[in-house]
């Protein structure tokens, strides 16, 4: 099992998107984070219901101004559709290309 996860972490990290925009090891990780806190349609957050920002800084550690650049990054490397930064949450949507490289919550 772990040589599976570790596996499918290289592969999220080493995305092709993400190595074109030249992104930083941050935005890797948001990616990852990402990857892993959505529904099975590519909606962030459990249910669908948006990703609170606590959580999100628990696994990057950025303040809210370099997390609004991560997910900038992030919609420019063509991985974050519809996306919206509040101070509490982060809402948006893994675009259909990237869908192969989550790991959905489970309902």
């Amino acid at each position: 099992m772990r040589a599976k996860l570790s596996g499918w972490v290289q592969k999220v990290i080493s995305d092709k998107k993400l190595r074109k925009a030249k992104t930083t090891a941050d935005t890797r990780l948001l990616a990852l984070t990402l990857a892993t806190q959505t529904d099975a349609s590519g909606i962030l957050g459990p249910g669908g219901q948006a990703i609170a920002l606590n959580a999100l800084t628990a696994w990057v550690p950025v303040d809210s101004g370099e997390l609004q650049h991560l997910v900038d990054q992030l919609t420019q490397a063509d991985w974050l559709t519809d996306t919206a930064l509040t101070d509490a949450q982060l809402t948006g949507q893994l675009t259909e290309g990237v869908l192969l490289l989550t790991c959905p919550l489970r309902a």
